[in-house]
């Protein structure tokens, strides 16, 4: 009983801010992309970018990110959704326009700052990050609505290039 007060004390105080995308007229905000390289034994750089709600560009409603290690030639893709969305639904992602499957990803785990859902990058994906012109989410609201979210891909290819190199 308690986990249910803290969930809907949770759902209460975060939906508010990450369903204002829901709303038709709502702008949206990209970051730029950031790469961000450590210098350990095991090189691991990341390049990442995020959507906001605000134009002050503080809150972070979606963010994606690439990681790379020097020793594989494996790819991770990290997604971190927002909270306030059905997670038993889960997110489905596609490129331009068309969904990679019309089955959602699941998340593996959610925490303050949202929803994540990890997977290993195939060569194919890979490619569609690389010729995409945008990255599309779908997520479904409390109230059965789906919601859009569209991140631009221009530039992905150039950047993700100085992290695979490293």
């Amino acid at each position: 009983m308690k986990i249910l007060k803290f969930l809907i004390i949770l759902i209460t105080i975060f939906a508010p801010i990450h369903l204002q995308a829901e709303e038709k007229n709502s702008k949206l905000y990209e970051g730029e992309w950031i790469s961000n390289c450590s210098s350990e034994n095991e090189k691991q750089c990341v390049l990442e970018r995020s959507v906001f709600i605000d134009k002050e560009m503080k809150q972070k409603l979606v963010t994606i990110a690439m990681q790379t290690k020097s020793n594989s030639d494996d790819i991770r893709f990290v997604l971190i959704s927002p909270l306030g969305t059905v997670i038993p639904q889960g997110v489905k992602i596609g490129f331009d326009g068309k969904f990679i499957s019309e089955k959602p990803y699941g998340f593996n785990i959610c925490r303050q700052n949202g929803c994540i859902t990890t997977m290993m990058v195939k060569d194919e994906t890979l490619s569609k990050f690389q010729k995409g012109n945008e990255m599309n989410l779908e997520y479904v609201a409390p109230n059965g609505q789906k919601i859009n979210i569209n991140l631009g891909l221009k530039g992905f290819s150039a950047e993700f290039k100085k992290i695979a190199s490293n």
